[in-house]
This record gives C-alpha cells, sequence and structure tokens, in this order.
C-alpha cells in the first residue's frame, strides 16, 4: 500500500550605521548582466581545473578578478553556483530534501516518487536527457559531476542508513534509478517508456526499499 505523500534590492541610507558593516543590495562595482556572467565562465574554468570539492566562492572571484562579495550576490552557495555554470535543470537538494524525511521504512517509495514526478514536468525533461547523455559519452563531466551528485543527492541518502552499510546500499540504489532513467527517458524502451507514472512507482519502489532496508548478502566491515 502507498504510503502517505509527503526591482532588484536598493542600497538605501542606514542610521547610526556601523563602520565596515556590509551594506544591502549590490556590491559596489557590480554591473548585473555582465559581472554574472563574467563569474559564470569564470566559474566554468574553475571547476574544470579543481573540481567541485576543490573550488570556492573565493577562488571563482579570483578567477574572474572580482570581489569576493559579488559572487555571493549572485550566488548564495557553491552549489547553486555549480547549477547555473553546469546548467543543471533542477538543484538536486530541491528533488531530495523532502523525500530524505520520510520514515526509513516508506524512503523507498518516497525517493521512487520525488524521481518519477520530477522527470514528469515537460520544462525538466529535454535538458535533463542531454544533461545524461553527456555523463555517459564525456569521462570530463561524469568526473566534475560526481563529486557535486555525491554531496547533494547519495550523502543525504546514505546519512538515514546504518553506517556499515550505507556505502553499498546508496550505490544499489543509484544502480537502480540511473537504468531507469536511460532506459525510460533516454532510450525509450517499450513498454517502460509508455508506462503510467503510479504504476512504475508501485513497481520500483519495493526494490528500492529492500535495497535500503532489506538484508543484503554483503559483508560488512
Amino acid at each position: 500500500m502507498r504510503p502517505e505523500t509527503y526591482p532588484e534590492a536598493v542600497s538605501e541610507p542606514v542610521p547610526n550605521e556601523v563602520p565596515g558593516a556590509r551594506k544591502r543590495g549590490r556590491p559596489k562595482g557590480s554591473t548585473t548582466g555582465s559581472t554574472k556572467s563574467k563569474i559564470l565562465k569564470a566559474a566554468s574554468k574553475e571547476f574544470a581545473h579543481a573540481g567541485f570539492e576543490g573550488a570556492s566562492l573565493r577562488s571563482v572571484a579570483r578567477r574572474a578578478s572580482v570581489d569576493p562579495a559579488l559572487v555571493h550576490h549572485y550566488f548564495k552557495d557553491k552549489s547553486e553556483l555549480f547549477i547555473q555554470t553546469m546548467h543543471l535543470p533542477v538543484n538536486p537538494a530541491a528533488i531530495i530534501g523532502q523525500a530524505v524525511t520520510a520514515p526509513l521504512e516508506e524512503l523507498g517509495y518516497s525517493l521512487t516518487s520525488a524521481l518519477i514526478s520530477t522527470w514528469r514536468k515537460p520544462a525538466f525533461r529535454p535538458p535533463a536527457i542531454a544533461m545524461v547523455r553527456g555523463l555517459i559519452s564525456s569521462n570530463n563531466a561524469a568526473k566534475i559531476l560526481k563529486p557535486f551528485i555525491q554531496k547533494e543527492i547519495f550523502s543525504r541518502v546514505g546519512a538515514r542508513l546504518p553506517q556499515e552499510t550505507a556505502e553499498a546500499r546508496v550505490a544499489l540504489v543509484a544502480s537502480q534509478f540511473i537504468g531507469l532513467i536511460i532506459a525510460r527517458y533516454v532510450v525509450a524502451l517499450e513498454p517502460l517508456a509508455s508506462m503510467d507514472d503510479d504504476e512504475l512507482i508501485e513497481l520500483v519502489a519495493p526494490t528500492i526499499q529492500r535495497y535500503l532496508t532489506g538484508d543484503l548478502p554483503i559483508q560488512k566491515h
């Protein structure tokens, strides 16, 4: 049985302003379109050079020759900068965030439902398919994206599981979802491609749940 689903800021004078305090609005010296574009270009080079883990907002600012405050103004954190730089169709944290709050015994359904519901969106699917194809064909793209996906998705799921088997369980879940995405949305394998979303969720979720909480013949180190 299916469980229940769960005008740009303007700087204004500040009375009794503390010396050195950061003012509201866009940092001095920024020009909206050109500066953001410059930061994104620098970020693309920095992520390619240092990877997601090695890059930082400060290192991107240095490469772009801008004040770090400008990078913080346009992007709240490194993940948001990475998402826009790589033209990702959605923030994985937005998909996984609520799904992983489900009770552990319902987590398989929650994750499967979140995945299928996201891929159902017409605006999401074309860029997502292009991204998957790029990952398959480019080792460099996969190398850059893997640490980001690990942080935003895998680590969030793994945190809900027993430490001694979390890595293996998360890898099994990932293999199932990646195979499903390629078969249903990229290759369009029938009858999987035209199967009703709710039916597909009911079929896949028990397997995901078994990977998460079932008995697995794996060694515990």
